[in-house]
């Protein structure tokens, strides 16, 4: 039995995953997901029924790639992301989504 725990822990340890990415759990009184969070997987816990991105969308991160947050809602009630006067999506308890800035706008990417 220990044997194939392990065997387990290993192959799960092999696994890909967003435990690659930093982890950033918002503090429920915190209305927005600010440009530092570039990169980072974005937890929303009894979040507020708005959050905001940066009104000017993101310059690239330092990688060169795209500026994103991947975010999920745990709830307990449904959570607007909202960028510029063009973005807007709705999450509802466990959904998830990545956003990405391209541009001067924002776009779902899934």
């Amino acid at each position: 039995m220990k044997l194939l725990l392990l065997i387990v822990a290993l192959f799960g340890a092999q696994l890909p995953g967003r435990e690659r990415e930093p982890i950033v759990v918002l503090p429920s009184n915190h209305f927005n997901i600010t440009f530092d969070y570039g990169g980072k997987y974005i937890q929303l816990k009894n979040a507020p029924a708005v959050v905001n991105l940066p009104k000017a969308a993101p310059k690239p991160l330092a990688s060169g790639v795209p500026w994103y947050v991947d975010v999920v809602n745990f709830g307990p009630n449904d959570v607007t992301i909202q960028g510029n006067e063009q973005f807007s999506v709705r999450l509802k308890p466990k959904d998830s989504v990545r956003v990405v800035a391209a541009d001067s706008i924002y776009k779902v990417v899934h």
